[in-house]
């Protein structure tokens, strides 16, 4: 190779380099949810209540940017529920949305919460199931609270993952959040941080 095409190589070279310099890369923010008391203890609650059955609820609260409030918790009376899923007739977070129009302006409804339990020799996890993807409606909130029985006692913290992790009475209680940006295909979803400083303390890990 001479000179010539020499230089002519590193000056390409050099303009795709200059090309990619620069370029902003895309970092994903973190989404947090932050649990009052009376959430927590109600989704607490009404998932170990029908412990190897699923329960599901909505959840009431103020939206903010990569943050969510949840105020409140709210099970479904009249959820068909199973070992394995639990569904809501879409009416009825119609119903929800008219009712907080009226009374209240800072709560809206903000994403719904559900419960993952035992099943066989499966453990419960707050991983969401194809089925969960396919019915969660992007811009929402999605919490999971998995069940499973405790092989030890643990306190309240919040681990490395964002997960809400602890034990009462019999049971290891997981809440982990997830949600999507807009609808897409596969099992593409963010996680989302959950806290409950009511529990674990504030500034606790």
């Amino acid at each position: 190779m001479n000179k010539k095409e020499n230089k002519k190589d590193n000056k390409q070279d050099n303009k795709k380099d200059d090309k990619h310099e620069g370029k902003p890369e895309t970092v994903q923010r973190d989404i947090e949810a932050f649990l009052s008391l009376p959430a927590f203890l109600t989704i607490v609650s009404s998932s170990v209540e029908v412990f190897r059955k699923e329960t599901i609820g909505y959840l009431v609260g103020i939206k903010a940017e990569d943050k969510y409030i949840v105020e409140y918790a709210i099970p479904y009376q009249t959820a068909e529920s199973s070992y394995v899923h639990a569904t809501i007739d879409e009416d009825r977070v119609a119903r929800v949305n008219e009712i907080l129009s009226n009374v209240s302006q800072a709560l809206e409804f903000i994403g719904d919460f559900h419960s993952h339990t035992v099943f066989g020799e499966s453990r419960a996890t707050v991983i969401p199931s194809d089925t969960d993807l396919f019915s969660t409606v992007p811009g929402e909130l999605n919490l999971i609270c998995a069940v499973n029985l405790k092989k030890r006692s643990v306190k309240w913290h919040e681990n490395r993952r964002g997960i809400l992790t602890g034990t009462i009475g019999e049971y290891r209680i997981e809440i982990g959040g997830y949600y999507i940006d807009k609808p897409m295909v596969g099992r593409q979803y963010q996680r989302v941080l959950v806290k409950c400083p009511a529990v674990t303390g504030i500034g606790k890990e």
